[in-house]
């Protein structure tokens, strides 16, 4: 079988679990091809089998990116399965909504939605994940993915639950994609700035110049937040969310972790609910596999 996932990753949360669903594919002996949107496909989708759309979510929608991206495929000559996997940092039944109008968009390209997947990975924006939630976070996500990867392949249709007045309330938060382009212009870098120009070579939109001398960021952002994230020295304000801005790398790797929750009960409830929730579908699938 030979699979395509078209992704974007704003600070790699989306690309790591693009690898790790690529891996299993993989050896369930699949032809994948991974292609980041950022760049111009040079593939005939008519040649795959399975088609995959992976993303960050923004404000309970698709990144612009991805919205441009979809737009721009052709309509294909025979039916193509679709599978969609999406991140972010809160587990809310909100974020079912994101993918609705890239969904009408590609069933209207031959492009047909029967598997749909959420994982929880830490915030690149609004507050810092400790490390200890976001090893929890990809513990969980790994295991998971094996098991939704078979989901695929034994075309086991998987949709995530609708969200009523779902499409309307996209549309309203939508807005931030207006949002963003405006308060991208008043993003700055600081005196810790020691223009190593990694933002501008980074940026998914090129929305980052240097002009004599000086960084100018323009109105195509699109808040994926990969300049401010990634700067190797913390150099850059993101406008008006400034006070919501996270700098640097998290370890995935310390279950005990360095970084401390500084929101202990944020969407509490809502955690428990997805990491018990994944929970009972690990032990589950680990028990069919014995039997």
């Amino acid at each position: 079988m030979k699979v395509l996932i078209c992704y974007f990753s704003g600070t790699g949360n989306t690309k790591k679990v693009v690898d790790a669903l690529s891996e299993q594919f993989i050896k369930n002996d699949c032809d994948v091809v991974l292609h980041n949107v950022e760049n111009k496909l040079d593939k005939n989708l008519n040649d795959f089998d399975l088609i995959g759309i992976a993303y960050p979510i923004h404000a309970f929608n698709a990144p612009p990116i991805i919205v441009k991206f979809v737009q721009s495929l052709p309509k294909l000559q025979k039916q193509k399965r679709l599978f969609i996997v999406k991140t972010s940092g809160e587990p809310l039944k909100l974020n079912n909504i994101s993918s609705g109008k890239i969904k009408r968009i590609l069933q209207k390209k031959n492009i047909i939605l029967h598997n749909e997947y959420h994982y929880c990975m830490p915030y690149n924006m609004i507050f810092r994940h400790s490390d200890s939630m976001a090893y929890k976070m990809w513990t969980t996500a790994s295991n998971l993915i094996p098991i939704d990867c078979k989901e695929i392949l034994t075309e086991k249709d998987v949709k995530l639950k609708y969200v009523p007045f779902g499409r309307f309330l996209a549309w309203v938060f939508r807005i931030e994609h207006w949002g963003g382009r405006f308060n991208g212009k008043k993003y700055k870098v600081n005196e810790n700035c020691i223009h190593c120009a990694k933002c501008v070579r980074d940026c998914p939109t090129h929305n980052i110049k240097i002009e004599d001398g000086k960084f100018v960021f323009g109105n195509n952002c699109i808040m994926c937040m990969r300049c401010s994230f990634m700067c190797p020295k913390n150099a850059i304000k993101i406008g008006w969310f400034n006070g919501w801005k996270v700098n640097g790398p998290y370890n995935f790797n310390n279950p005990e972790g360095t970084t401390q929750a500084k929101h202990k009960n944020f969407c509490k409830h809502a955690y428990k609910k997805y990491f018990d929730r994944c929970a009972k579908k690990i032990k589950e699938n680990s028990l069919d596999s014995v039997c």
